[in-house]
């Protein structure tokens, strides 16, 4: 025993233990340091990496297979609009606009009324120049002599206390069958002429609920057209 005390030395011991370790297939050695490429794909348990375990910004685009993300993995609310898709957007709003605005002009134009040109031989009154609902219009066309003629325009109404309002009157008046309403400015010469200033023939009629509520403008003339007198009465419906 003696002898086998003094053969033992540290490096005997520890060559025994090293061989032990062999013999033993490696498992000390491997249960405190893993060799190297010794860990692969068959050494990894099923769904033991979590996304806790990888370490953030460790997975990048070139990483990622191609074609391996679906648009069943894409949050689609967190995509802004490509290009052409933003163009089409812009095209449609514009479109729709266009078509507003077309519709809006198309409204208006339909409200829109002219009724002609009439022409009146001199002496003649109450020519018949047109009717909207319950107001009809009417020209005169008078000989002042001295081959003077005069022409004016008068509004009338069917239903009394309708609103009525021209320049040429200077006031709002309460219009009632069998009024009449200059609504246009008196036009009176030897020579052809014919007044055209919107503000000095701009009137306006209503009925008294409102079910018809007419503005526009009324213009006489003197020796135009061939004739005596002519009449040009025009406008919008705006009733509601």
């Amino acid at each position: 025993m003696n002898q086998i005390r003094k053969r033992l030395t540290y490096a005997n011991v520890m060559s025994s233990i090293a061989v032990f370790l062999l013999l033993g297939g490696g498992a000390a050695f491997a249960a405190g340091k893993l060799a190297k490429n010794s860990v692969g794909s068959k050494q990894l348990k099923a769904n033991s990496v979590t996304a806790k375990k990888i370490k953030k910004n460790a997975v990048t685009s070139k990483k990622i297979k191609n074609n391996a993300v679906t648009g069943a993995k894409i949050k689609e609310s967190s995509l802004g609009p490509v290009p052409n898709a933003t163009n089409a957007v812009n095209a449609t709003n514009a479109v729709n606009a266009t078509n507003a605005v077309n519709a809006t002009n198309a409204q208006n134009f339909s409200r829109y009324f002219n009724l002609g040109l009439k022409k009146a031989s001199v002496g003649q009154t109450e020519v018949p120049l047109g009717a909207i609902g319950p107001f009809t219009f009417v020209g005169d066309c008078v000989d002042n002599g001295g081959g003077e003629f005069e022409a004016n325009v008068y509004a009338k109404t069917s239903i009394p206390d309708s609103a009525a309002y021209s320049y040429e009157d200077s006031s709002y008046w309460e219009l009632d069958p069998g009024d009449r309403l200059k609504i246009s400015y008196t036009t009176a010469s030897t020579e052809p002429y014919g007044y055209f200033y919107s503000y000095y023939d701009e009137w306006a009629l209503a009925s008294p609920n409102a079910s018809t509520f007419l503005s526009g403008e009324a213009k006489a003339m003197v020796h135009v057209f061939g004739s005596d007198c002519a009449f040009l009465v025009y406008g919008f419906n705006n009733t509601p």
